[in-house]
């Protein structure tokens, strides 16, 4: 198991949570351009660095969630949940 933090947004306001999901449960890690790009515009505010990076984190079916917005880099995500980001493709 391993902790997340959350951005998720109700009415005009953004917030951060802490999530901890299975890592067996994780099906894509991608880079949230929506997110980074609210960050940078100014639209997210609540105090965090600008050089944060966002990741969508999609969730198999049977784990309950379908996307999580989380903060970090695909690669930090990646490394946290111990899977190598780089592998040899065999040709």
């Amino acid at each position: 198991m391993i902790e997340l933090i959350t951005i998720s947004k109700a009415a005009n306001n953004w917030y951060l949570n802490k999530v901890i999901i299975n890592p067996n449960h994780v099906s894509i890690v991608i880079e949230s351009d929506e997110h980074n790009n609210l960050l940078r515009e100014g639209v997210i505010d609540l105090a965090l660095d600008p050089q944060v990076k966002f990741s969508k984190v999609k969730m198999m079916a049977s784990s309950g969630f379908t996307e999580l917005i989380v903060i970090g880099s695909p690669a930090t995500i990646m490394e946290k949940m111990g899977r190598n980001t780089k592998q040899l493709l065999k040709g």
